[in-house]
């Protein structure tokens, strides 16, 4: 399993972008858009409590997705 760890949501949201948008990730992890890309921007400051219900979040929807499954015809 790949772990890696990001300093700020910018930097976060720069490896996601090819899958993830600021926009989905706001509603992924429960905020608003706006508050979302004030964190990427750095306007804002984000708190230990957002950060961790970023985090918490994040793995919940990884276990989400794995359990996700296309069937064939």
């Amino acid at each position: 399993m790949l772990h890696r760890d990001f300093e700020t949501i910018g930097e976060l949201l720069e490896v996601l972008s090819p899958y993830i948008s600021a926009r989905a990730l706001a509603r992924i992890v429960g905020m608003s858009e706006s508050q979302m890309l004030q964190y990427k921007a750095g306007i804002k400051k984000i708190s230990p409590q957002n950060i961790a219900r970023i985090n918490e979040k994040l793995r919940t929807f990884a276990a989400e997705l794995q359990g996700f499954t296309l069937k064939g015809a």
